[in-house]
């Protein structure tokens, strides 16, 4: 029985994008962690002095690794517990009804998320709204009165598993604090 080196069998690492080193990943995986940190927190974390540890991030932040920061809030508490994915079908798309489309949904507070996507739907949305008489209103009076929408389905929240604050950072092992 022949024996397959260790490094062999292991799954391979993903790529790094070329422009982060290792010291903006231990950035990234702090600021993910916490991104309300001070930057002498974050600088003492990965190592670096506190003006260089502030470039790095300005140069994520103009190169656009890092879009924003925000603070995670809960549903049921700003009265929003009621959530669905909602999938659309278009019944038909135009470069007119498509801009009409994205003009609209972004009229609409309560869709916290769209995406176009592949498959039997032409849409997924995200939308939260204070109860089912609101989401109902949703439905009917904003997604329903968009040109070209021919289906709406919705699946409801009943209770959250996992939920994470954002992307994986996929490109080894977590920096070590």
């Amino acid at each position: 029985m022949s024996r397959i080196p260790a490094d062999e069998t292991a799954q391979p690492q993903r790529p790094v994008p070329p422009q982060l080193d290792s010291f903006d990943q231990k950035i990234l995986a702090m600021l993910r962690e916490n991104a309300r940190a001070t930057n002498v927190e974050i600088a003492q974390r990965v190592g670096l002095s506190e003006a260089p540890c502030s470039r790095r991030i300005r140069r994520l932040e103009e190169l656009g690794v890092i879009e924003g920061y925000t603070a995670r809030l809960n549903p049921e508490a700003v009265g929003l517990g009621f959530r669905a994915y909602v999938t659309l079908v278009l019944d038909y798309i135009t470069g007119s009804t498509a801009q009409q489309f994205i003009d609209r949904i972004g009229e609409i507070p309560e869709v916290v998320s769209c995406y176009i996507v592949s498959g039997g739907y032409d849409a997924i949305l995200y939308v939260a709204a204070a109860d089912s008489r609101a989401y109902s209103d949703i439905v009917f009076y904003k997604l329903r009165q968009i040109p070209g929408v021919k289906d709406v389905r919705s699946s409801f929240i009943m209770r959250t598993i996992k939920e994470t604050a954002g992307l994986p950072l996929l490109w080894g092992p977590p920096p070590a604090s």
